[in-house]
Order: C-alpha cells, then structure tokens, then sequence
C-alpha cells in the first residue's frame, strides 16, 4: 500500500489515540497539582502539622517508646531504605499537630487521610488506640495500595497539640514507610481520599477487570483458531497482567504466603509478561525474531528460577533488577514497534505503534514512582484505556480477517461455479467419447463375430471347394445355406442375447461336430469328442456363443494349418468353470505371436475369453497343441 494511501486511512485511530493521551494528561494534571502540603484549613477549627519524627523499635506500647533518638522527617511520604539501608522491621511516626478552634464551644472533628502505609501498622490518636491491621506479623497484612481516612472525634481532640502514633511494620522486598498524610475539613479530605482512592485501587480494579474479559476473550479466540497466535500471546499477556494486578490489590495475605515470596510471584508474572508482550506485538504485525525470542525465553527463565532460589537477603536486590530490565525491555519494544509496523503495512500494527509510542513517559514515569514510591502513578489510569485500545486492535484485526474470509467465500463461490461448468462440459465430453467408445466397441464385436463364424464358414467352404474338382449344384447350394445361417446367427446374437440355449453339452456341440467331421473325414484326421450327458451348471447364451466361435476357429485353424492327423475335443465343468479343451499333434506354433496380435484369429478369441472374466491358455509344441479355455459361471459381457 502506498505510504499517503495507508496515512489516510489510518488518520482515524491517530485521533482516537490523541484524545486518548491528551485526556491522560489533562487527568493527571489535576491530581499533580493536588495540594500536598500537610495543613488544612476549617471556617472554625484549623489543624496543622507541626513536626514528623521516626525512630526503629519495635514496641507496641507507645509508653515505652524511647524519648530520644527520634529522627526529623522533612517531608512525607518517608522511606526507610535511605535512613536505615538494610532494615526492614518496624518503626513508630510521631506525628505531632495542632488543632486550633476560635470557639472552644464548638469544636468541630478534623479527618485524617493516610495515601498508604508499608507494609502495615497501627494508628493511635492522643495515646489511644484508633486502628491496626489484622495481620501485623508475617504473613502481613497489604496496605502499600489502601489509602485511608478517619473521622477524628471533636472530643478526642485537645486545643493546641496533639499527636498522632502510626507503627509501620516493613518488608524486605518493598520501600517500607509511610505514605502522604493529610489532616483537615472532611469535605476536602474526602474529595482527597476519593482521588487517592481512584488512583490506588479502582482503577487498578478497573484494568484487572478489562485484562481479565481481553484475556479470556483472546484465548478463546485462539483455540477455536490455533492459527491467530497474537491472539494467544495476547491473552498470556492479558492474564498475566491481571494476576499481577490481584495480587498487589490483596489487602490480606495470599494463601498465607509471606510478602517475600509474594514479592517473587509477582516479578516472575512482570517478567514473563513482559516477553509474552513483546511475543503478541511481533506476531501480530507477522513477525518472527527467532534469535531475539530465545533470548528473552532464556532470560525468563533463568530469571524466574533466580527469584525462587536466591536467598532472602539478596532478593530485594535481584528484584529491583529484574523489575529494571523488564521495563528496559518493554521500552525497546516501544521504541522499536514503529519500524515493524511501518515493515508489516498493516494499519492495525500503525495504531498499535501509536498506543506504545504513547505509552513510553508513562512507562518511564511509573517505573521510577515504583522505584521510589515519590510522585503520582499514571498507568492505574491508563491501563484500561490502554488495554480498551488493545482490544479495539484485536477487534479491527478480527474484523479485517472477516472480510478477508468473505472476500474468500465469494471467490470460492465463483470458483466452484466455475468448476462446475468446465466439470458439465467436460462430463459431455466424456460421454460423447464414451458413445463414440460403445460404438466403436460394438463395431469391433461385430467385426470379430463375422470372422469368427461368417469367415470360418468361407474358410471352411473353400477349403471343400479346393479339394473337389467338380461342385454340384446341391453341394454349392449347402455350402450357400450354412453361410447364409452363419451370417443369420452372428446378426441375431447382435440384436438380442436371450437365444435359446441348448439342454445338453451334445446339442450345443452338434452342429459343431456335424460340420467338422465331414471335413475331417476328407482330410484324414480323426477325431474325438469328450462331452458330458448334462449340464450340471447351465451356462448362459454369451458363454454358449463365445465356446462355439472359439471351438470353430480353432477348429478351422487345425484344418488349414496344422496337418494335423488326430484331434480331440472337451467340453466339462467343476464347480466354478466351463472349460473347453482342444488339442491336436500338429506342427504347431509360436503362441508369444497371439500376444502380439499376429494370429487375428487366435487374438480375436483372447479378447472374447478376457472380456467374460475368463481363462485363455495356448501350449505348443511339435506334435502336440493344446487351446484351453475356461469361462466362469455367471460372467456377462
């Protein structure tokens, strides 16, 4: 397709990701922009914080807390992998504030919002105990993604300081601390907590929920197609993403594993997505990197078996790397995608390339958020805009192979109308040839029946003549008849195959004998016919007609060409059989020439014998020749 061509028809979904993005932006505006000081203001009352400290301990009773050894924090949210490398245990915030009413008679209740809290903890207000997790030993309790927020009572608060306890029970594998903290006029706190809440937890909700109806949708598109294989990284893609999202909005232990090993499932998943993305983005613009694709299955796993066999105190740093390189690679396939989908001149690949393009600030911009848990996280709002989009790709990708299977039907169609047509006329092709074949056929037949019984009549006729050297009028006259019946016979047989067929083997060779004896008689042979009484199989009129065509040409041939002395004659049965048996001593012959068609005559009843299913043997020697024929029973021509 021409480079203008396909510009112009893809301009569509360029709109469709521009608003997209600049929506995105104008979103995430709003909440950077989201006051995150710690002082807010009531029309009465005002509460303002005044000093953060932190110090390691892992009391639970706020008397025992030391009073020295507190560290200042500047700013929340606060970390500890800075402060204290390598300590991962627990730690009490001091949180000290002041609450200030112009009328002490009408104080008015502060709300208190906490963004997260990492890993868990417990919350006291003025020494008393507000709210804790359930699980504040492993496996712990997951608040990292929960914001929060509490109605402070007017009468819990005193006028000038107070002081909030938070305990904050860490993990390894995660920055342990405290979140964004906000006190003020519940109105306000809670417009805050709702967007917090947006940001942390129904969005990521939302995005599990889209990856889980793509995934499944994806997957099922691919088994009742195996031969869409985006399609089946897609939806590897797509339910990876939402096991990873589950699992880091559970807000309790998962299966009662600890947040170590949780920590490893879920960079396993991150890992293994983040190959099957880049898998379904090249398949999906047809395209294979055998080399590249083994070296991303081996680094998965090589990476996941790492994550499960490295011990505890290295794991938090193997993480983070891992967690590195699978956003390094899924960058590459960002800024990469272009140039396949330019290569692949598919219009569905360009709008993909958009969305990754798209997707690279975001990317960059969570990667360090994960990493340092400081600033706004922008994919819990993207995600499902992103994941909707991929499933309007798939979708356009399924409907441009609906038309293409259309477009395929039709021409299959045409096709097969055009098959039948040249089928129609070549079957009357076929079958002109085939009526030019029977009669071609029937020509042949009636060829090899007057010579078979009108020429062995001439032949025999002639012989009577050439050794008479006077012929009486009568003897012509019989010579004329047994013609003109041979003749009648071949033409009857012709018109109509249910001719009588004689009772016994005697009648049926009668006229055979009769004819032949004679002739025998004035050449010196003799003769010997072996016939049984009764048919013990009636044989039908072809079978009747072709014996006695073949006896008399045989018969024929004995007297012109053999100078034979002696000559015997067979007819019998078994049970699946009718064999004809004739033999002389004459000089004999070659019978490789009946093969080559030499002897017309000799072929002539091969061809009869093979047409009826049945056996022709010829065995010649010098004085001794033997013709056997054998017919079974039942055949027809």
């Amino acid at each position: 397709m021409h480079k203008d061509q396909c510009y112009s028809k893809c301009r569509p979904y360029h709109w469709i990701a521009y608003f997209g993005f600049i929506t995105l932006i104008v979103f995430a505006s709003s909440l950077l922009h989201a006051d995150q000081t710690s002082i807010e203001q009531n029309a009465n009352c005002q509460a303002s914080i005044s000093s953060v400290k932190v110090i390691k301990s892992n009391v639970n009773n706020i008397q025992e807390l030391p009073k020295s050894g507190w560290s200042v924090v500047q700013i929340l949210p606060d970390y500890w992998d800075k402060r204290w490398k390598d300590y991962s245990v627990s730690a009490w915030y001091k949180i000290t504030w002041q609450y200030l009413c112009p009328n002490p008679q009408h104080n008015t209740p502060i709300t208190l919002v906490i963004q997260n809290i990492n890993m868990a903890g417990e919350l006291y207000l003025n020494n008393e105990f507000l709210w804790k997790d359930q699980f504040l030993t492993e496996p712990l309790s997951r608040s990292w993604h929960t914001p929060r927020y509490w109605v402070l009572p007017a009468s819990s608060l005193k006028q000038g300081t107070n002081h909030l306890w938070v305990k904050v029970i860490g993990t390894p594998t995660q920055k342990s601390g405290l979140g964004h903290l906000f006190l003020g006029e519940h109105a306000q706190m809670k417009s805050l907590y709702d967007r917090s809440l947006l940001e942390k937890r129904i969005s990521p909700i939302l995005s599990f929920i889209i990856n889980f109806i793509i995934g499944v949708f994806c997957l099922m598109v691919w088994l009742v197609n195996p031969t869409e294989k985006a399609f089946k990284w897609f939806s590897f893609v797509g339910i990876g993403w939402m096991l990873y999202v589950w699992i880091i909005m559970q807000q309790e232990p998962v299966f009662g594993l600890s947040s170590i090993n949780l920590d490893r499932i879920t960079i396993a998943i991150f890992c293994f997505s983040m190959i099957a993305g880049c898998i379904a983005a090249w398949r999906f613009a047809n395209k294979k990197y055998p080399r590249i694709e083994h070296v991303l299955f081996t680094f998965c796993v090589i990476s996941i078996v790492l994550i499960f066999v490295v011990p505890d105190q290295h794991t938090p740093q193997l993480l983070n790397l891992l967690f590195i390189m699978g956003v390094i690679i899924f960058l590459l396939k960002c800024f990469t995608y272009p140039f396949i989908a330019y290569q692949s001149k598919l219009k569905e690949a360009y709008v993909l390339a958009i969305q990754y393009v798209i997707f690279i600030p975001i990317v960059i911009n969570d990667a360090i958020y994960m990493m340092t848990l400081k600033g706004h996280i922008l994919s819990p709002y993207t995600s499902p805009i992103g994941t909707l989009l991929v499933g309007f790709i798939l979708a356009l990708r399924l409907a441009n192979d609906a038309k293409s299977i259309a477009h395929f039907n039709q021409t299959l169609g045409q096709s097969i109308i055009q098959a039948k047509n040249e089928l129609s006329t070549s079957l009357n092709i076929q079958h002109q040839l085939a009526l030019e074949n029977a009669k071609l056929q029937e020509r042949i037949n009636l060829s090899h029946d007057l010579h078979d019984g009108l020429g062995g009549s001439i032949s025999r006729s002639m012989l009577l003549i050439e050794n008479h050297d006077h012929i009486e009028k009568k003897q012509m006259l019989s010579i004329l008849k047994l013609l003109r019946n041979d003749l009648r016979q071949t033409i009857d047989f012709g018109s109509c195959l249910n001719t009588k067929i004689p009772t016994t083997p005697i009648q049926w060779v009668a006229p055979i004998r009769h004819r032949f004896v004679q002739m025998f008689e004035e050449f010196a042979i003799q003769s010997k016919w072996i016939l049984s009484e009764n048919w013990q199989t009636q044989p039908n009129a072809l079978q009747c007609l072709t014996m006695a065509r073949i006896a008399e040409e045989a018969l024929t041939n004995i007297i012109k060409h053999s100078h034979a002395t002696q000559v015997e004659f067979s007819l019998t049965e078994n049970a699946q059989f009718l064999i004809l048996k004739i033999s002389d001593n004459g000089i004999g012959f070659d019978p490789a020439q009946v093969d080559a068609g030499l002897h017309v005559g000799l072929h002539s009843m091969q061809q009869r014998v093979i047409r009826l299913g049945g056996l022709f043997e010829i065995d010649s020697l010098t004085h001794q020749t033997i013709l056997k024929v054998s017919l079974p029973f039942g055949s027809a021509s």
